[in-house]
């Protein structure tokens, strides 16, 4: 269905209020899981806001820097709402940046988020590099070919400086987040093809019957989320794999890069914008422009922006509803 975004904004406000989210903090969660959906993002827009909500009460305080040396952080976050917590490690990211040239920030007891763009590209904003990354509150992910879970969806975000807006990427490490075959199961919807496998390591699109996602790029994937889970685990003495055992054991990793630091003084976002306009001149084997990371989301929030309107799956649209209710049970 087809709903104004205004009224989309209104009913996840009146959630907020409904469980007690602080009045000066509610804007800035609902337009966090918001600004997902208009990206396109629906496994981490409304949806994600309807599940998440159910954990808004459990906060027990503001988050705190429990140890840090140098560069290093690390927070507990005191079981705070996703948004709330995340744009505080951001900031103690980008404070350490501004004292020593990096900051390195691990998070751990927090609600979750949406999408990751949001915390890389507010740190981009700064002229920095950031990357924003997790790990998932259980063994969710299996390598290509497997049939035992032992990774999360573990994904990435990473955000650099242009002239012009940021370049942002934001990807899970698996083919698909586990995200989509929540709202499978609850639609009674089918899965994308190729990227969801049942406890015999088979592909299956079938949402009853998947048990875990597959990590993308067969090994060289597989690399790259073993790397993001060590950034989000034993790098700050964080659990990792199956120790993971609910939100409040899943490790959240927060970077800000000084590239004056690094001996680039002046010029760097200069520098970013002539290796972007080089890559948007390159053109495909069909003629037309290489998509920039990023580029998809933007367009589909412009466009939903222009029309005032974004599309959302019945089911979801219904549970917004119970949320604005006070009905956080209903699934």
């Amino acid at each position: 269905m087809k709903a104004a975004i205004t009224s989309v904004r209104a009913l996840m406000l009146q959630a907020c209020r409904a469980a007690s989210v602080p009045e000066d903090k509610s804007a800035f969660v609902a337009d966090h899981y918001l600004t997902g959906e208009l990206r396109g993002k629906a496994s981490h827009g409304v949806a994600k806001f309807c599940f998440e909500s159910r954990l808004f009460p459990q906060r027990e305080g503001s988050p705190r820097v429990v140890r840090e040396h140098g560069a290093l952080a690390v927070i507990d976050a005191r079981r705070e709402i996703g948004p709330i917590s995340a744009a505080y490690a951001v900031d103690v990211a980008l404070a350490k940046a501004a004292d020593v040239g990096a900051g390195i920030v691990g998070m751990i007891n927090t609600q979750r988020y949406g999408i990751l763009a949001q915390w890389s590209e507010r740190i981009a904003e700064h002229g920095l590099v950031g990357i924003a990354m997790n790990t998932s509150p259980r063994a969710e992910a299996t390598v290509h070919g497997g049939r035992t879970p032992f990774l999360g969806v573990n994904p990435l975000s990473f955000a650099f400086p242009t002239l012009d807006e940021p370049v942002v990427a934001d990807m899970s490490t698996t083919l698909a987040p586990m995200g989509v075959l929540w709202e499978a199961r609850r639609s009674n919807g089918m899965l994308p093809r190729d990227c969801f496998v049942d406890d015999q390591g088979e592909f299956t699109d079938d949402p009853d019957a998947a048990s875990s996602a597959v990590v993308f790029g067969e090994h060289r994937g597989f690399a790259v989320s073993l790397l993001v889970q060590i950034l989000t685990g034993s790098l700050f003495g964080f659990p990792m794999g199956a120790e993971v055992e609910s939100t409040w054991t899943t490790g959240y990793t927060f970077l800000a890069l000084d590239p004056s630091c690094g001996g680039q003084v002046e010029g760097y976002a200069e520098s970013n914008t002539k290796l972007v306009d080089a890559i948007r001149n390159a053109v495909t084997r069909e003629g037309g422009a290489v998509r920039m990371p990023g580029q998809r989301g933007r367009e589909c929030a412009d466009h939903a922006l222009d029309t005032g309107t974004v599309e959302l799956d019945d089911a979801v649209y219904r549970r917004l509803l119970a949320r604005a209710a006070g009905d956080f049970d209903s699934d």
